[in-house]
């Protein structure tokens, strides 16, 4: 406790000094980027500033005169030269004449212009930028001229910008010298070109500590040194060498988070004064619930019904052997789930099988087994550790004294009550060395168990879970054809056995999986029963059924439906729907269904066949022989078809009784008036014994296999003419 407290007071600390941290460093870089756009502001500001400068001298009419006319260099000295640099404090000024370099004042003193400063290079592209644009304005004016009766003066053009005159940074501005709106007539040759030059030094430097308040700013060739902020000059040409403009930032975050360093101590003070006061008051608290945990602890591992091992007891004992299991000793895990408990529960009420269920606690507490644990894992299910030695009989005769301990009948409430058990085994360390590990390994023995008859102890096997893998993936699988349209529907045709002509067609659902290929039905039919997917199966198929052979006359369709399909209240409902929906005529449709569904008396299922009758719908028994065979059925239930299993059609020829049964299954369903249709004809032989004793109709290999929805016509034509054809002619 007192460790959890520190950590989540250092936590605390850490988490404030982490967001102070954060937060400050936010503030300073936005104040960063705030100065960092103020100071290119007013860069480019006083490149239009230069602009100003420029202007008031480049519009006079008057220096029109005394620089494109003729050129008086005092009193352009007078009036741009002395007056910039007294002013405004230009370093350098110049007129360029088209001829050359007219005039020249260095800090505001005039000098001779062969001998004056003038970095060529650098400025004159920008002397040739203003020419250009000037002429270009001039080749535009000429082309309006035409149209006003007096032309318009051009206005200076004006070009500034940042650039290196004699290797320093340097603001530097040209403009042309022509008038305004003045009585001057604006000569037709190259105008003078007023040239200035701001050297960025010191003088710069204080301007701008004067507009910005900026702190020790500096021009370096070299980028500064990471304590100061900076910006690179925008040159006018990018190729040149950069210069950096640098000065000392304000880091607003960083001083604010100074001013609440005290705050934050305070903050982390009281945390750690509170902390203490919670863990004298948990420590007084620790010793009331010792006594209490103690109790609780011994009730958490017994099982309150039956007096056994609960899960959690089973679970941290499992987990404790696990560690100590002995060279040469192996521990079995045995999964016990008792069979038909949920009906005594259902007949007899929950207390008599709460009280069942303490006599079979009981029952496996009192067992004499070497190291045995036993314990109750939920509802019906007891799980029991034994140790044992390297023969696996030992483990089985273990399994069969349970299951023995389990079968013996016991009186509750004044009743004989006797079930069984399914026991599902792992072992320690074959099978792994992890509890939930072995405990779910058995539970897959036990659903094997229960698989295979019930009543019978099964030891797992890799193959076991393979098989619930296969079955889970194919649940996942079958979801996603589903909803994709990944299956098909075939169709078998079903002759007469006396003309061979075809009288119908029955439907099998096909899945041709992209990756596994072909999947059997007797693969995931059982996967969508056990999964609840097999109505929508059979309804898909079913909808897919009727839209599909809708126009083939009167030809008969058989589809199947799972017995699972009748537990629905709706499932009548559901099927006059899909008939409706695809306009489908009920009398051609025939459900086949199997024993199963008959068996047990189901009110459910025959309330559904007779529904399904009423609408028109006929009734075939398929795979009839094979299961629950029941005349008692047959009469309380009318059938239109029987379908003998293919079973005895394959033993014709090869066993006595198979040949008997089929005939004495044809001669009773003729006294019945019911059709008999005969399943999974391959030789010749099988069709003509079928002939010799009346069945009606069969189907099989022998005459065609199911073929897609694209090979149905050349049987449909069969159908429609009603001829018979040979043998040799079906089997092409």
């Amino acid at each position: 406790m007192i460790l959890a407290v520190a950590l989540v007071i250092a936590a605390a600390i850490a988490s404030m000094i982490a967001f102070s941290l954060l937060a400050a460093e936010r503030v300073d870089q936005a104040a960063r980027d705030r100065w960092n756009v103020l100071i290119l502001e007013s860069l480019n500001r006083r490149a239009g500033d230069l602009q100003r400068d420029l202007a008031s001298f480049a519009h006079w009419d008057e220096s029109v005169l005394r620089t494109a006319y003729f050129l008086d260099v005092n009193w352009v000295h007078e009036n741009f030269g002395r007056w910039l640099h007294d002013t405004q404090g230009h370093d350098r000024s110049y007129v360029v004449l088209e001829s050359g370099l007219g005039y020249a004042a260095i800090n505001g003193s005039l000098m001779p212009t062969d001998i004056a400063p003038f970095d060529a290079d650098a400025m004159l592209p920008l002397v040739r930028g203003v020419e250009a644009a000037f002429k270009e304005q001039v080749a535009q004016a000429s082309l309006t001229a035409r149209q006003n009766e007096r032309p318009r003066e051009l206005p200076p053009v004006f070009r500034a910008g940042y650039m290196r005159v004699e290797g320093r940074p340097a603001l530097v501005g040209a403009i042309s010298i022509t008038p305004d709106y003045g009585r001057v007539v604006s000569p037709t040759r190259v105008p003078p070109i007023a040239v200035t030059v701001v050297f960025l030094d010191a003088g710069f430097l204080g301007d701008l500590i004067a507009e910005l308040h900026v702190v020790a700013p500096a021009i370096t060739n070299a980028p500064p040194e990471e304590t100061r902020q900076a910006v690179l000059i925008p040159f006018h040409d990018g190729t040149i060498a950069p210069a950096w403009l640098s000065w000392m930032p304000e880091n607003p975050g960083a001083s604010l988070l100074r001013a609440l360093l005290p705050a934050l101590m305070g903050t982390a003070i009281l945390l750690l004064a509170a902390a203490v006061i919670i863990l004298w008051y948990a420590r007084r608290a620790t010793h009331e619930l010792a006594k209490s945990e103690a109790l609780a602890s011994r009730l958490a591992y017994v099982d309150s019904l039956c007096g056994l091992a609960n899960r959690a007891m089973l679970m941290r004992t499992l987990r404790d052997r696990l560690l100590r299991v002995s060279p040469g000793a192996r521990l079995v895990v045995f999964f016990l789930d008792l069979d038909g408990f949920k009906d005594i529960n259902d007949t007899l009420g929950h207390h008599v099988g709460d009280m069942l269920l303490a006599e079979i606690g009981a029952r496996l507490g009192a067992l004499k087994l070497p190291s045995l644990l036993a314990s109750r894992f939920g509802g019906d299910e007891f799980v029991l550790l034994a140790t044992v030695g390297d023969d696996d009989q030992e483990i089985e005769a273990i399994g069969a004294e349970v299951l023995a301990t389990v079968r013996r009948p016991a009186r509750i409430a004044g009743q004989m009550l006797a079930l069984s058990g399914s026991i599902g085994a792992t072992i320690a360390p074959d099978h792994g060395t992890e509890a939930s590990e072995l405990i779910r390994l058995a539970d897959i023995a036990v659903y094997r168990a229960k698989s295979e008859g019930r009543g019978c102890f099964r030891l797992f096997t890799p193959r076991m879970e393979r098989e619930v893998v296969r079955r889970r993936d194919l649940e996942i699988e079958l979801k996603r054809a589903l909803a994709e349209g990944e299956l098909a529907v075939y169709y078998q045709p079903q002759f007469a056995a006396d003309s061979e002509a075809v009288i119908g067609f029955e439907a099998l659902v096909r899945w041709l999986h992209p990756v596994q290929g072909l999947i059997s039905p007797g693969e995931f039919i059982p996967v969508a029963e056990q999964s609840g997917l097999v109505t929508e199966l059979d309804m898909w198929v079913l909808r897919r059924v009727c839209e599909q052979t809708r126009g083939w006359g009167d030809t008969k369709v058989a589809v199947n439906l799972s017995p699972v399909d009748f537990r629905s209240r709706d499932l009548a409902d559901t099927v006059r729907g899909i008939l409706r929906d695809t306009d489908f005529p009920p009398e051609r449709l025939e459900i086949e269904i199997t024993e199963n569904l008959l068996f047990g008396n189901q009110p459910e299922a025959f309330a559904a066949l007779a529904a399904l009758r009423n609408l028109g719908i006929r009734i075939a028994l398929d795979d009839f022989g094979s299961g629950y065979s029941s005349l008692g059925y047959i009469r309380r239930f009318r059938v239109d078809t029987i379908k003998i299993d293919r079973s005895f059609i394959q033993n014709i020829g090869h066993t006595e009784d198979a040949a008997a049964i089929i005939d004495c299954v044809v001669r009773l369903a003729r006294a019945l008036a019911i059709t008999v249709t005969a399943e999974g004809v391959e030789t010749r032989e099988q069709l003509r014994y079928l002939q010799s004793v009346g069945c009606h109709h069969v189907q099989g290999f022998l005459l065609s296999a199911p073929v897609p929805l694209a090979s149905v016509g050349r049987f449909l034509e069969r159908t429609v003419r009603g001829e018979g054809t040979s043998l040799s002619q079906a089997q092409r």
